[in-house]
């Protein structure tokens, strides 16, 4: 009796500190600007589960890999986005430090939620509208889970050309919301009132959608855009030899591994899409945004040799098994000589060491820096409009618009390959074109790229 009267303690003890932290957790990440984030954590059977949700980014329900409390303090994980966050109890405020990738800041968290004043964004469609908007449902044929989405379609009996919208990396809803831009929204918007009914859909385990988005990588997201087109073909408003793929970012790298496998796609629409080995990529992004952000020259070149060689290992290492040890071994011998001062935000080395590594070391990265766009790029035999902003650091447009006039064979089709002043990765018009930026800028998407696209949409119809 003594033996189970001391398990009863003990679980009580436990269940005290499980609802000590429950509930929602509220908070204000500054980025360079405000972004609100909430933690969900609840008690289950098998101990303590959370959720992330970024609001300003229009996401939710993220599931955490590791949630725990001990002696007052709070630990949270998303370990394939990078994100975690460490804090202690005091009162009723967490007071820790968020981490993603090499980004570490302080964050203190409350049950109060943040209020923010809300951003204008005027290009946000209001009704009444002229077309009709409908919720819609489809299944991944592959995974067999469902996926949510908006479909308009403009007034009469149709059947109508079509397009469906692929959005970027990250786990995005059907509106691709970030900072309170709902660029998909808009392009929906605009090019239903011109005669296309338009497709948008929750990522797999955002919004509406099942499915789980942590493990995926391009291959499997590029099969709900496969689903969708799919289920587009299947409605009889829809004319099934006329649609058309429209990604932004890795959207646009979805849109053509689809055209390269699929010959009834009529036309692929591609807003800022890589043409450039992954990491040669992201190589090319971190040193454009770390130089727009005051990274000294000399520390930017370092940072680009040790990544070019991690890069480099990945690109050689069949599996991400076989890589993982190599990798670390090469981070562990860069870090030999860090300092404490160097560790500010960690609680050991070996923290940092395996955060740098589930950095390199997850499905969707491993897969992203090995794939090299060319292959698919001359498989593409359908109409092709590509457009990337000037000042686009994400994807910088010299290298890729260049890949993809290189790549894509030559033939009888239209196809457009433009780079459009003054704009950033968003398709805003900009200053610096650095991320910082985006949530500042009031202009979503500017207009003229919305009439570029619907003008050449309607041009391609006839072919």
């Amino acid at each position: 009796m003594k033996l189970l009267f001391g398990i009863i303690l003990f679980w009580s003890i436990g269940s005290f500190y499980g609802q000590a932290i429950t509930g929602t957790w509220h908070g204000l990440l500054d980025v360079g600007q405000k972004l609100r984030l909430d933690i969900h954590v609840s008690q289950e059977s098998g101990g303590l589960s959370g959720k992330l949700d970024s609001p300003d980014q229009g996401v939710k329900d993220i599931p955490a890999t590791k949630v725990e409390f001990s002696d007052r303090t709070f630990v949270f994980e998303v370990k394939n986005l990078g994100v975690s966050y460490s804090g202690m109890l005091k009162n009723d405020t967490l007071d820790g430090t968020f981490k993603q990738g090499g980004f570490t800041t302080k964050l203190l968290l409350s049950r109060q939620a943040v209020v923010v004043k809300k951003a204008n964004r005027p290009q946000e469609p209001k009704g009444p509208f002229s077309y009709t908007e409908s919720e819609v449902k489809f299944e991944n044929s592959i995974e067999k889970f469902t996926l949510a989405g908006t479909l308009t379609l403009p007034k009469g009996d149709g059947p109508f050309p079509a397009v469906i919208l692929v959005s970027g990396s990250g786990p995005q809803n059907r509106n691709e919301e970030i900072l309170e831009h709902k660029p998909f929204w808009i392009i929906a918007d605009f090019l239903t009132n011109q005669g296309f009914a338009v497709l948008r859909y929750d990522d797999r385990g955002t919004g509406q959608s099942k499915g789980v988005f942590a493990s995926a990588t391009s291959v499997e997201l590029a099969t709900d855009a496969e689903s969708a087109l799919d289920f587009m073909r299947n409605n009889p408003k829809i004319k099934k030899d006329k649609i058309c793929i429209a990604g932004h970012s890795e959207g646009a790298m979805i849109a053509v591994i689809l055209a390269a496998k699929r010959k009834d796609i009529h036309s692929i629409v591609l807003l800022a899409g890589p043409a450039i080995p992954g990491g040669e990529l992201l190589l090319k992004q971190q040193y454009l945004i770390n130089k727009a952000s005051g990274v000294s020259e000399k520390l930017n070149k370092s940072m680009q040799r040790f990544n070019r060689e991690i890069y480099k290992i990945v690109v050689e290492e069949k599996t991400l098994q076989t890589a993982r040890p190599i990798i670390e071994k090469k981070i562990s011998k860069s870090l030999k000589n860090t300092n404490e001062k160097d560790l500010a935000g960690y609680n050991s080395k070996e923290e940092l060491i395996q955060e740098a590594l589930n950095n390199v070391c997850n499905p969707w990265m491993f897969y992203f820096i090995k794939y090299n766009p060319k292959i698919d790029l001359k498989k593409v035999n359908c109409h092709v409009l590509a457009l990337n902003g000037s000042k686009d650091l994400q994807v910088p447009p010299n290298e890729n618009l260049n890949a993809m006039e290189m790549y894509i064979p030559k033939s009888e089709k239209n196809t457009v390959f433009k780079e459009l002043p003054n704009l950033n990765h968003l398709f805003q018009e900009c200053i610096t074109g650095n991320i910082t930026e985006y949530g500042t800028i009031e202009q979503t998407i500017q207009p003229e790229v919305l009439k570029l696209v619907g003008d050449w949409l309607i041009t391609v119809q006839s072919n």
